[in-house]
């Protein structure tokens, strides 16, 4: 039973409004300068991600919701419900004089009153409900050990940023390499294992550094954190991620409720936000394919490096990626009642839209294919991908993007699919044009080429298991919806090999990891088909032990996928490692105090029409505070205005070394020996420098 239905609803709302007092009991203490350390932090997070979905749910009387799926729903409605809200707030608070809507008053004001409402309606439609235990599914005291593993990745990454020890953060991929094995073989709940290793493997790359790390998250910043000190959102800024509320809205929120710099926002709070994603995936798996099946589906899902690396630099896909999952739950879930489904179609589909441009239009297109397949195949199903939907989706995905922020992501997508159908007869299949297919052709040192031969085991898999499905596997039943869904994103995958400048316009990677949301369980019903096969090759017969034997090689093998694909491999045999979280000194968009301070100086002590020079990875940091007037720097560069500024990141002042041009992989040079310096650097004065960066002009 739903456990938010498990309480007399008075009970219920007086934990509402415990909440709701505390929290303004919190942000009055930090008024007065007597705050309590981390309450306000906290009991700020508590309210936003659950309390107005918690009351919504509640309204909607589901009474066949599980516990996990009350959660998901839950926690997806209260992020729509801020979006939405602060939406609104900014469209009509500055017309009856409000001037600044996204501001802690205005948000505390609007959200209090609209929760009180909702309470309010809640007592008066609810009669009652039957008694029951909360989260009564959940034996906590058996599975401490596996709630010890995300505060293992925070303890691994606190050693690492202060004392560059790494030994905990290889432990914690051991432990989690070996860990599906490990949970097959108990009665441990697969579920919360699902959310344990997806908010480990998060925090142990998010909270790397003491500050932002990555390459879209720098801009991400600088526009919310403009929204946060104007107090108010203008969508008339022609920018891709001033168009999606996830950014511009929804992180200013968290931050003046919480009292959290948009920093920790984006390292903290979207991290989790994102870790229910896959625990969504899981519940849609197991559906249709069992509890192992679907934990080993989610699993192989979090072990591709884009989920915990290439996730965490981009903030807006992390909230959509959350909404894309619960659409597909919402899809093939049948403990909910058809009006209700409706109204989670709607509200998850709208917060897609909103979220990231990109993913809508994916999510779109594998709309409209997927009810064409489910037309042509039956036109019997009862299925809630109906025309109306999908014409739904269509217009205000097209609306919000043409109208909002001059178009600038309408217009981007119109000229990659410009660019895409003029070259497709003269750069067909060519690995110049293809990101993805030159990926398969380029050959890698001894350990990337096993990493690579491991993604193509794994996508073989996929391919096997689709055709299994289609060969009506009789011992796993799919929706129909997800078989087309399925099917479609097959042949994204296919296209992001095949057609030019497809995979590289989204990064093939990140594109492989949006097709996984409906073809991991693919993955591993395929090598269950294929070891199954063996053993008929071999003349054992096939059993239930022999299905259980298939399950956990299937889970060793993820575990060394893992391995390879976490960087940990590349540690230990010192291959070029890659990966942050567990080496300190490799040259990435991470950026020291030194060069943050002196990114702050030179645009601080510039004017708005000033341009400054960065290198590839200084530029993303000058992004957060100067979007727009940054230009980049390479050793080749022969000419800058006159009156533009250089700033040199620790790596150039430090390392003396710099990139030496754009193509890669790139060429590191020394500083004195660069085009650039003997052009440029040398004809300028140093006007700044903290021993971590420096300015000149």
């Amino acid at each position: 039973m739903n456990l938010l239905l498990t309480w007399q609803v008075k009970k219920f709302l007086r934990i509402i409004l415990a909440i709701q007092l505390t929290m303004l009991g919190a942000i009055a203490l930090d008024a007065i300068g007597l705050g309590v350390p981390i309450l306000r932090q906290f009991i700020g997070f508590v309210y936003l991600t659950f309390v107005p979905g918690a009351l919504i749910i509640r309204l909607l009387r589901l009474q066949r919701l599980s516990n996990i799926e009350t959660l998901l729903y839950t926690v997806g409605l209260s992020i729509s419900f801020s979006m939405f809200t602060a939406f609104l707030m900014n469209l009509f608070y500055p017309f009856i004089g409000i001037s600044s809507p996204i501001s802690t008053l205005s948000i505390v004001t609007t959200f209090s009153f609209i929760v009180c409402l909702l309470s309010i309606t809640c007592y008066l439609k609810d009669s009652g409900a039957a008694s029951g235990q909360f989260l009564q599914d959940l034996n906590l005291g058996s599975l401490t050990p596996l709630l010890l593993l995300p505060f293992l990745s925070v303890f691994g990454t606190y050693l690492l940023n202060f004392y560059d020890i790494n030994l905990v953060n290889l432990l914690l991929i051991v432990i989690i390499s070996v860990i599906g094995f490990a949970i097959l073989s108990t009665s441990t709940s697969f579920s919360l294992a699902v959310f344990v290793v997806a908010i480990s493997l998060l925090f142990h790359t998010s909270l790397v550094s003491m500050h932002l790390w990555g390459w879209d998250i720098h801009t991400e910043y600088y526009f919310a954190n403009l929204v946060l000190s104007n107090s108010l959102w203008d969508p008339m800024i022609s920018s891709n991620l001033n168009a999606v509320l996830s950014v511009v809205l929804l992180a200013p929120i968290f931050s003046c409720i919480c009292n959290m710099d948009i920093v920790w926002v984006f390292k903290l709070v979207y991290p989790f936000l994102f870790s229910l994603a896959p625990l969504g995936l899981y519940q849609a798996y197991v559906k249709q394919t069992g509890d192992k099946i679907a934990f080993l589906s989610c699993y192989f899902f979090m072990s591709v490096f884009q989920f915990y690396t290439g996730m965490l630099q981009l903030a807006r896909q992390e909230i959509a990626e959350l909404f894309l999952a619960l659409l597909i739950l919402t899809i093939i879930d049948k403990n909910i009642n058809r009006m209700a489904k409706k109204f989670f179609l709607i509200v998850f589909s709208i917060s897609l839209i909103v979220s990231h441009y990109g993913l809508s239009y994916i999510y779109m297109f594998s709309l409209v294919l997927s009810w064409l397949i489910i037309q042509l195949k039956s036109k019997k199903i009862d299925s809630i991908i109906n025309l109306t939907y999908v014409l739904f989706f269509i217009v205000f995905t097209l609306a919000w993007y043409m109208y909002v922020s001059g178009s600038s992501a309408f217009s981007t997508v119109v000229r990659l699919g410009d660019q895409i159908v003029s070259s497709i007869s003269t750069e067909f299949l060519s690995p110049k044009t293809s990101q993805a297919l030159d990926i398969v052709v380029s050959t890698y040192s001894p350990m990337r080429e096993v990493t690579k031969v491991l993604h193509m085991v794994t996508q073989f898999f996929i391919v096997v298991g689709i055709f299994a499905i289609l060969l009506k596997h009789e011992k796993i039943k799919f929706e129909e919806e997800y078989i087309a869904f399925s099917l479609v994103n097959f042949a994204i995958c296919l296209a992001g090999i095949v057609l030019p400048y497809f995979s590289s316009a989204f990064n093939t990677s990140r594109l492989y990891h949006i097709t996984l949301f409906f073809l991991a369980p693919f993955c591993v019903i395929g090598g269950i088909v294929i070891l199954e096969t063996l053993y008929m090759i071999a003349g054992r017969p096939w059993s239930e032990r022999s299905n259980k034997i298939s399950l956990k090689i299937l889970s060793i093998f993820l575990g060394i996928f893992l391995l390879f694909n976490s960087g940990f491999v590349y540690e230990v045999v010192k291959d070029n490692p890659t990966s942050i979280s567990l080496n300190n000194t490799i040259d990435n968009p991470r950026f020291n105090n030194q060069e943050i301070l002196g990114a702050k100086w030179v645009v601080n002590s510039t004017t708005d029409q000033s341009t400054i020079y960065g290198d590839e990875f200084g530029r993303l940091l000058l992004h957060e505070f100067a979007y727009g007037r940054v230009r980049i720097f390479w050793g080749e560069t022969t000419v800058v205005p006159p009156d533009a500024y250089i700033y040199f990141r620790s790596l150039n002042v430090n390392g003396k070394i710099m990139k030496s041009k754009i193509e890669r992989p790139y060429l590191y040079i020394n500083i004195y020996n660069s085009t650039f310096f003997n052009n440029i650097i040398v004809k300028k004065s140093r006007i700044y420098a903290n021993y971590g960066s420096e300015i000149y002009t």
